[in-house]
Formats: structure tokens, C-alpha cells, sequence
């Protein structure tokens, strides 16, 4: 145990001394606290004991009360003088009697006045917000609010383009002529394939593939724009047909149809 306390002392002194110090203080702090209130206490008990002393010291002195014989010959003059005495004291107390009702007489007017005063500021304050009578205020119509409706695209071909490969600009030319007349609805997809694959045998070109469709749904909200340059496929055609029909689903697209012709 006392290894024990010796360790715990060892690593806790300074933890110790600080909550030895801390208690110092708030007893020192009490002590003192103790001290002051004691010579409050003592100094009110010798104001008290001073104001005691005073109010004792200090005392009305008695004058003792003479009789004196009433004379008979000054009766006569106390009487006239004590009549005239109380004359003077009635006027005296006659006239605060008037001019407390004169001056409770006065006083609403002053009231009144002030009265009369308050309502005409009230009036002049109300009188700017009141609107002449020539000046009439413009009704306000709230316009309905109507939904914008969806115009779908206009009926018609809106946009074509076609490119060129490693062909000449003669062959691209008969191979737009044979777009031109697919589009009018005379070949079919097939028999257009046809056509372009045995030009392309007849012109020694070597191909891979050739793919042609025509009705390709598509969606549009608004016209396509076709970006096709030369340098990629020997031959290739995109046009776009609107119907002029809104998608059946509600949204807000036209019903459209791509129409393309590649070369490979």
C-alpha cells in the first residue's frame, strides 16, 4: 500500500498541490468574506447607537403655560380686533375659493383646445392619403394563363445531305439521282440496293457493304441538323421526313422518318 501511495503521489503531485492551493484560497476567501460582514455589522450598530443618542439629546423643551386674567376694559378692543381678524381670514379664504372654481371653470377649455388641436393633426396626416375624386384607379385585368402548346414540325423533307468517299464527284452525282427518285416512293429499299450495287460493278469500284432504309422513326422537337463530310464512306445519304404529326404519347416531339443510303 504504501508503494502504492508513493507511485500515485510521484505521478499526481502537482495535480495534488493544486487542489491544495485551490482550497487555500476559497478558505482564505471565506475568512475574509466572514471579516467584512462582522465590521458591517459593527459599524451599523454604532450608527444606530449614534442616532439613538441624538434623537434622545434632542427634545422639544416644554414652556410651562401662564394664565393671565382676562381685563375687563380689553375685551371690548380683543373682540373688535378678533371680528376683524376673522373678516380678513373669510376674504382671504373667499378668494382661493374663487379662483380654484375659475380655474376648474378654465381648465376643460385648455382640454377641449388641446382636443380640437390632436384631431385637426390627426386630419392633416389622414388627408394625404386620401385620393381626389378625379383620379380613378386602373382596373387590373390578370390575364388567364393559357398553356403553351407543342407545334409540332411542318409535313415535308427538312433536312438531306450526302457525302463522298474515294470516288469521283461524276459518280456521287449519279448516285444523288438515284436518291432523288427513291425518295418519291418508285423504288423500293431493296430494288434501290440493287441498283446502287451493280453501278458500283459496272464502275469497277471495290465496296464492302451496301445499306439502304427508308422510314427510320425518329423523334424531333425541333429540325435535325445533318453534318456530313467527304473522306469517310465511299457514298453516304441522310435525309429527314417530317409527317407533321405530334408523338401520340403527349410529348412534346414531331413524328419524323430518316432515310439514308450507305456505301461501304
Amino acid at each position: 500500500m504504501k508503494e502504492k501511495m508513493k507511485r500515485y503521489l510521484r505521478k499526481h503531485w502537482k495535480l495534488l498541490i493544486g487542489v491544495f492551493t485551490i482550497a487555500m484560497l476559497a478558505v482564505g476567501i471565506l475568512i475574509v468574506s466572514n471579516i467584512k460582514s462582522n465590521w458591517n455589522l459593527v459599524e451599523t450598530s454604532v450608527d444606530t447607537e449614534r442616532d439613538g443618542i441624538t434623537s434622545e439629546e434632542v427634545k422639544p423643551t416644554e414652556v410651562p403655560i401662564v394664565e393671565e386674567t382676562p381685563q375687563v376694559e380689553d375685551t371690548k378692543e380683543q373682540t373688535k380686533e378678533s371680528a376683524e381678524i376673522s373678516k380678513e381670514n373669510t376674504s382671504v379664504t373667499a378668494k382661493p375659493t374663487v379662483e380654484a372654481k375659475n380655474s376648474e371653470t378654465k381648465k376643460p377649455s385648455v382640454t377641449k383646445k388641446a382636443e380640437t388641436k390632436a384631431e385637426e393633426e390627426i386630419t392633416s396626416v389622414v388627408k394625404p392619403t386620401e385620393k381626389p375624386a378625379n383620379q380613378f384607379e386602373p382596373d387590373t385585368t390578370v390575364a388567364p394563363i393559357q398553356e403553351t402548346k407543342y407545334v409540332p414540325i411542318s409535313e415535308g423533307w427538312k433536312a438531306e445531305a450526302s457525302a463522298k468517299g474515294d470516288i469521283t464527284s461524276a459518280q456521287k452525282a449519279d448516285l444523288d439521282s438515284m436518291i432523288q427518285t427513291w425518295k418519291s416512293g418508285t423504288p423500293t429499299d431493296a430494288e434501290l440496293k440493287e441498283k446502287i450495287i451493280s453501278y458500283l460493278e459496272e464502275q469497277k469500284i471495290d465496296y464492302m457493304e451496301v445499306s439502304v432504309t427508308s422510314k427510320g422513326y425518329a423523334l424531333f422537337d425541333e429540325v435535325p441538323k445533318i453534318d456530313l463530310r467527304d473522306g469517310g464512306n465511299l457514298y453516304s445519304y441522310v435525309g429527314t421526313y417530317s409527317t407533321g404529326k405530334q408523338n401520340p404519347d403527349g410529348t412534346n416531339k414531331t413524328v419524323c422518318y430518316n432515310w439514308s443510303a450507305f456505301v461501304f
